[in-house]
């Protein structure tokens, strides 16, 4: 179900919990529902994490591999970018060469 689905049921039991005969059936409908519309916002609070966090990642690395082609371009050698950025020269190649 979607939020919006969930949000609507919510206001169609509340409609029909006033019948002293539909209460429990409601009440346990409403958890459900809340259950429900707490697992799609929790869902998407951690995908929404989880896309940030790649995405961070990912603009590092690229950042790091711009900031390499851009060092070398200017002649500085492997050794020298690899001492300036606190990495290894094999890292600064692949770096380079991908």
């Amino acid at each position: 179900m979607t939020e919006q689905e969930i949000l609507e049921a919510l206001e169609e039991w509340q409609s029909l919990s006033v019948d002293p005969e539909n209460r429990y059936t409601y009440e346990m409908r409403l958890k459900w529902l809340l259950d429900q519309l707490s697992n799609i916002r929790g869902s998407r609070e951690e995908g929404r994490k989880e896309g940030l966090k790649k995405g961070l990642e990912q603009g590092r690395e690229e950042g790091i591999k711009e900031t390499i082609r851009k060092m070398n371009e200017k002649g500085m050698s492997i050794a020298e970018i690899a001492n300036i950025l606190d990495m290894a020269e094999e890292e600064v190649r692949e770096r380079l060469n991908n």
